[in-house]
């Protein structure tokens, strides 16, 4: 039994240069008490299936969460639901299918099509009746399928957590999804504004809106050196920042200035001119501390201190607090290693909510 089911974290987060950090680091997440690693794929040395085989054998406790899978048409949904049924009954239903829009950029050069709402439902609605032993016949946005089954049911479905940003998304989410993840920088007030969306989509479909498990992204710098506070928290943050749209929905929910963070763009993408950029988002973003530094005294102060818990342990375990008090049923912590979290850990009982947290699985999505 794991002493925080409502806790998880990012094995590998970012642009991992050695992959084989994940056997130290999902062992030390299991050991401090972690309910769930999250898997975070990259299709170069982070191939999900891979690290979530690991990370199971790894963790005898631990849930692992797949999170997430974008650009689903990548891969064929018996393959997905395969994936999904071998890991549940590989760890006793300690498994979670996280999926995301992805990138439209990676989508064309996979020649596949780009994310959108009527693709997911088919999608979901075809692993879930392959998990309970039907046979599929369907043509639609997700493919061509003919006779397809896995010849098995399993006795507990799979949970299919969906990352949301904007409000057209959330209430889907809420709508379809077992469990939603929040994208990182969401302050508290912009979770309690998602966490209404989601449940007003959930109400609206008429589904118990408490059954849809809700889980924000905080990235987390804990009693670390400035040069981690660095790398875990402002480095992330520039990657946040030149992707598509991320500033924007950022400040659409958190209800933030963008001309404010412009500036910061700016810096960013002319930091990125001087190195190769990948199609995943962070390969080109710097990682000489310097630089990191400039950047840190461009971001506005509620940007690093509203939108991530940084700073001595007592402080962010505060953060993460806030964040349960507005609404949440699970945080996953990103950024840091867990190595670097344990004093984080070691206070948390002082300030979790242990009543409401009684008898959670260590599954985030159900």
């Amino acid at each position: 039994m794991q002493a925080f089911p409502e806790l998880g974290f990012y094995a590998l987060p970012g642009h991992a240069i050695e992959p084989k950090q994940i056997f130290e680091d999902v062992t030390a997440g299991d050991s401090l008490g972690f309910g769930s690693v999250w898997i975070s794929e990259r299709l170069n040395n982070k191939e999900l299936g891979v690290l979530s085989g690991i990370s199971l054998a790894k963790s005898p406790n631990m849930a692992v969460a797949a999170g997430l899978i974008a650009n689903l048409p990548a891969r064929n949904p018996v393959l997905t639901a395969a994936y999904a049924s071998t890991m549940m009954l590989l760890s006793d239903n300690r498994f979670a299918l996280g999926v995301g829009r992805g990138f439209n950029s990676l989508a064309d050069s996979l020649g596949i099509p780009h994310m959108n709402f009527a693709l997911f439902a088919d999608y979901f609605d075809i692993l879930r009746r392959l998990w309970r032993g039907e046979t599929v016949d369907y043509q639609g946005p997700a493919g061509t399928l003919t006779g397809a089954k896995l010849g098995m049911e399993l006795d507990v479905i799979p949970p299919i957590i969906m990352a949301a940003m904007g409000p057209k998304t959330l209430y889907w989410a809420g709508q379809h999804a077992d469990g939603v993840l929040l994208q990182p920088l969401w302050s508290t007030e912009g979770v309690a504004a998602s966490i209404d969306i989601i449940r007003r989509g959930a109400l609206d479909a008429g589904r118990d809106p408490a059954s849809v498990k809700i889980w924000p992204i905080v990235v987390t710098a804990s009693d670390v050196s400035e040069e981690k506070q660095l790398d875990y928290v402002v480095r992330r943050m520039s990657t946040y920042a030149v992707l598509p749209h991320i500033l924007e929905a950022v400040c659409a929910i958190n209800q933030w200035s963008l001309d404010e963070v412009l500036p910061v763009r700016q810096a960013i993408r002319d930091d990125m001119d001087q190195a190769k950029a990948g199609s995943m988002g962070d390969e080109g973003v710097t990682r000489e501390h310097d630089q990191l530094r400039r950047l840190r005294d461009l971001w506005p102060e509620k940007w690093l201190y509203e939108g991530n818990a940084m700073g001595t342990a007592q402080h962010c375990a505060g953060r993460l607090k806030d964040y349960f008090d507005a609404g949440a049923d699970g945080i996953v912590l990103h950024g840091s290693r867990p190595q670097d979290l344990a004093s984080l850990l070691d206070i948390w009982p002082q300030y979790r909510p242990a009543e409401r947290l009684a008898g959670r699985s260590v599954n985030p999505g159900l």
